[in-house]
């Protein structure tokens, strides 16, 4: 068995660079990378795990939703006890 049989199988890590996109070109272009190391070969970070995020996304749309709802009610509030003071 050679060294490149070995290095095939084990297993291998598939993620994005956890730097910051100023520091490394592929944070900046949010690359899905396959390695065995699990390290960014630009800049030698670890990867963060490239999972089914759709889950999240949709707590997190949610979530936004509902503190767009929150402001509009409160900026709708705050201008009719405004004018309510008026009248």
């Amino acid at each position: 068995m050679s060294h490149y049989d070995i290095k095939e199988a084990q297993p291998s890590m598939l993620g994005y660079c956890s730097n910051s996109p100023l520091r490394c070109e592929n944070a900046r272009s949010a690359k899905i990378l396959n390695r065995v190391d699990a390290c960014c070969p630009e800049c030698g970070l670890f990867l963060l795990p490239a999972q089914d995020v759709s889950q999240q996304l949709r707590a997190d749309e949610q979530f936004l939703r509902y503190a767009v709802l929150a402001v509009a009610l409160v900026l709708f509030v705050a201008v009719y006890i405004y004018y309510s003071n008026f009248v």
